[in-house]
């Protein structure tokens, strides 16, 4: 009887150990997702600003590009008095 007790004692800590070790493997995998997440997040992050920077440039050259054309005209118009 004891010796059935032994036996299903040790089958239990094996049963234990083994989801322990589950535990912790998921645990790893979980953190290295994890990573991988907020890497990616932090990529996304670097591109969205540097999105709204281009965007921000393209609107200065665009107000640069037609104070350029309305120098050439006045500069046009006073050549031709």
């Amino acid at each position: 009887m004891q010796s059935q007790n032994s036996d299903s004692l040790d089958q239990l800590r094996y049963v234990i150990n083994d989801l322990i070790d589950r535990i912790k493997a998921q645990q790893q995998h979980n953190l290295i997702q994890d990573n991988r997440l907020s890497d990616h997040d932090n990529r996304i992050q670097e591109n969205e600003e540097s999105i709204e920077f281009l965007f921000r440039k393209v609107s200065q050259f665009e107000y640069l590009i037609g104070r350029n054309q309305e120098l050439e005209e006045n500069k046009d118009f006073d050549l031709r008095d």
